[in-house]
């Protein structure tokens, strides 16, 4: 799987290609000189892109005790590429080239990182991305646990069913941009069919259009129905599947993209800061942490160069709807 996505993101490796794309992309925004700014960044781009599969193959042959500080910067380097598609001119400024998230910097006794969180801050490439490639609002200063981050990542629910940590989702249908969600959903909501579907209308911004064998059937923005870009349903790559939280805290009104990103810039942090921490975790085993962090780089070494490649490969369907595919 981790070479579909690098095989895809390879696709940029030649100028005249990135170039190509990049005016397309910029037309299609209605961007300022889109030709002169696709001449000026098709390098830019490809460098971009290239810095970033150093990272993941030197990750990929790294031990666990650095692999977070790779796969973190080759993130970095991803998302970097992808703004040059919506902000031809990054970076225009300094405060935009700080990573944009903090975390505690000194680690209290007994600490956990399933119980740690992170803070997004008001400047950085983690809000530039935010604001500028996927054009959200309202998450200057939020805060997000890595256990409210872990349990948007589908792949971890095995981990966290093992060891006993209540995370319930239940498996949703996609198709043409109507999303079926089954009848019982209600249920795991302790809600009537009726304040269920207002619930999802009012808070998610979908709109329900109907019953069909056994499903609320509900259409929404194209968006919402792409794993690269839904900030509401969580999606296995392996078996392409997708899932809907069955509680209702779990909505974080991320891209699991996003998710990635702060999890992965807490653990860098970790391996960079906490070394006696983090030592005694990957020596001893000491805790639950070293299966979650271990299971979450694997999992996010295969599926965010996989995001990367779909976010910018749709970005050549994109049309003036604001439709990505």
């Amino acid at each position: 799987m981790r070479n579909k996505g690098w095989k895809e993101l390879e696709l940029f490796y030649s100028v005249e290609t990135s170039q190509y794309f990049l005016e397309k992309v910029y037309k299609n925004h209605d961007m300022d000189d889109p030709k002169r700014n696709s001449y000026k960044n098709g390098e830019r781009f490809i460098f971009f892109l290239k810095h970033a599969e150093a990272f993941y193959k030197q990750a990929k042959l790294a031990s666990i005790e650095i692999k977070p500080i790779l796969l973190f910067y080759g993130m970095a380097q991803l998302l970097k590429a992808c703004i040059l598609t919506s902000d031809p001119s990054y970076p225009s400024h300094t405060s935009v080239l700080a990573h944009g998230v903090t975390t505690r910097k000194r680690k209290k006794q007994n600490y956990r990182f399933y119980e740690d969180e992170v803070k997004i801050q008001r400047n950085g490439l983690c809000m530039h991305v935010i604001q500028s490639l996927f054009q959200l609002k309202g998450l200057e200063d939020e805060r997000f646990s890595m256990k409210q981050l872990l349990a948007n990542i589908p792949e971890i629910n095995n981990v966290l069913s093992f060891q006993r940590r209540e995370n319930p989702m239940v498996k949703v249908s996609v198709q043409d941009g109507s999303i079926r969600l089954p009848q019982h959903t209600a249920d795991a909501y302790n809600m009537s069919a009726k304040r269920f579907i207002e619930h999802v209308e009012y808070h998610l911004n979908w709109n329900f259009t109907g019953e069909d064998n056994g499903s609320f059937v509900f259409s929404s923005d194209q968006k919402e129905a792409h794993p690269c870009t839904s900030t509401s349903l969580l999606f296995e790559l392996e078996n392409e599947t997708y899932f809907f939280p069955a509680a209702r805290d779990r909505f974080l009104k991320l891209p699991e993209i996003l998710v990635h990103y702060l999890i992965a810039y807490n653990l860098s942090m970790i391996a960079r800061y906490e070394t006696e921490w983090w030592y005694d975790l990957l020596l001893q085993c000491s805790s639950d942490d070293y299966v979650i962090i271990q299971q979450f780089l694997h999992i996010t070494e295969i599926k965010f160069p996989y995001y990367i490649a779909k976010l910018l490969l749709g970005k050549k369907e994109y049309n003036k709807k604001g439709q990505l595919y």
